[in-house]
This record gives C-alpha cells, structure tokens and sequence, in this order.
C-alpha cells in the first residue's frame, strides 16, 4: 500500500481556492505572499512528514510554471533537502486542473498498485503517526466483507486548529468536523479515475464508500493565518493545559512553539 500526500502549491489553475489570488497571477506570485506560503510549509506541513513513524510515503507537490524561477528552486530544494529525492516529487505544471494534474501523475507512477492518496495542504499537518494508522486503516479497507466498490475514500474528522500571528504558533484549538479535507484519503488503485481533489468532500458520505476514523485522538492541524487561501475561521474550542501533552506527543515540531502546559516559548 502506496501512501502519497497531495500538495498543491501556488497552484494557478483549477484547484478549488477561494481567495483573490486564485485568480490573479500577480497576487498568487507576489514575492511577499510567497516569502509567507514558503515559510508556513517549512514550518508546519515538511516537519510533520520529518517525524512519521512510518517513513514510507511519497509527497507529491504540484505548483505553476508561472512561479518565478528563483521560488521555483526554493520549493524545490526545501521539499528534497528536507525528505529526500525518493519520497519529494515537486511538478510544475500549466494552467489547468489540479486533481487532473495529480491523476495523471499518479497513474504513471504507481498504475494499477493500491494506493492511499492523502489531500496535504501547503500550510497544514498531520500526526506522527498519520502514515502508519492510515495504512493500517487502508489495508483493511481493502479486505472489508461485502466491499462491492474499487475505492474507499477514509476521513479523519478529528483535529486541531492551529493559530498563528505573525509568522508564529500562538495557539491551538480543538477541531471535530465530518469529511474535512484535512487528512482526508482515497484508497483506490493509482490509476483510479478519482483523486480526492477532483471530489466535494462534504458530500463524501452521501456519495461515495467511506469509513470515517472517530478516535478521541488527533490525526491533523489546521493553519489559521492571514494569508489562508481559504475562508477558513475561528470558531473551536481552545485546548486547556492538560490537552497539550496529548498535542505535542503527535505533533512533536510543536514542542519549540509550546511547552507542555501550552505556554508559548519565546521564538529563537
């Protein structure tokens, strides 16, 4: 079982965005918007794939031709510096669809071989453990009595919201909902028509085989910040101080922003 994050970043295209700069080249590549998206992924999505206990993944980051070429190779060498030329595939692509973008590349990479495809966002992250449970859940996926479908998409609805100020982690609040995207996965041959990215994620349930994972246990971090690309907002319950052990045991990058009371440490 092949896992394989999806990241789109500074994708100018088809790819579900909601902000402004979806839409505008020269807001989407601005030097500082960039500097931010670039620093984000350095210091939340990169280090949570950097902890797996099961290293065995690959990342697939999917960004624009149109990317000034300077940022190019910042995005480049961040994403194999940090995870190694075997497990970093970073693609620059024209304008076009994300999700069709992804299917291509998974079907010539892995073919007709099970596969759990994971929708990873540039400024999110998922738990120490993400990779092994997911696979654990996968394969059992795959074996389910009465299974009549050739995919299986798999939501991990719960997780926490991740604030941040000024470039830095402030605070962390707990999050439960339904087939979010964060964490979410399709179990499906690589060569499967589907991508999870090419699919309304809200009605997954309703429209699709699916197994939701409703352990009291965190599996994701989303990012809150000014530059979302997203209308992402606050509106869940912060952790109390006996909360933060169980945070930092799966999140353990977060140990330089927080001690284990949930104090904020002064940034180095």
């Amino acid at each position: 079982m092949d896992v394989v994050f999806q990241t789109r970043f500074s994708f100018f295209g088809k790819s579900g965005w909601k902000s402004a700069a979806a839409a505008d080249p020269d807001l989407l590549f601005a030097p500082e918007r960039l500097d931010a998206r670039l620093r984000l992924f350095e210091l939340i999505t990169l280090p949570s794939l950097l902890a797996q206990s099961d290293p065995d993944f690959t990342h697939m980051v999917l960004s624009s031709t149109l990317m000034p070429t300077p940022y190019k190779v910042r995005l480049r060498e961040l994403v194999q510096d940090t995870l190694g030329p075997r497990r970093a595939r970073v693609m620059f692509r024209p304008e076009g669809s994300a999700g069709g973008f992804l299917r291509q590349s998974m079907a010539k990479t892995f073919g007709n071989k099970p596969c759990a495809q994971v929708v990873l966002d540039d400024d999110d992250a998922v738990s120490d453990d993400y990779v092994a449970v997911l696979r654990g859940y996968a394969q059992a996926a795959l074996a389910a009595p009465g299974r009549e479908d050739d995919y299986m998409f798999i939501s991990f609805p719960r997780g926490y919201t991740l604030l941040i100020e000024d470039g830095a982690p402030v605070a962390l609040e707990h999050r439960f909902v339904s087939y979010t995207n964060l964490g979410l996965a399709l179990v499906a041959p690589g060569n499967h028509k589907r991508n999870p990215f090419m699919t309304s994620h809200r009605r997954i349930g309703q429209r699709h085989p699916s197994l939701m994972v409703t352990s009291r246990r965190p599996f994701y971090l989303r990012a809150l910040h000014r530059h979302n690309d997203s209308n992402a907002h606050k509106q869940d319950l912060e952790l109390a101080p006996h909360d933060m052990t169980l945070a930092l045991r799966h999140f353990p990058f977060l140990g330089r922003h927080f001690g284990p009371d949930g104090t904020r440490l002064a940034a180095e």
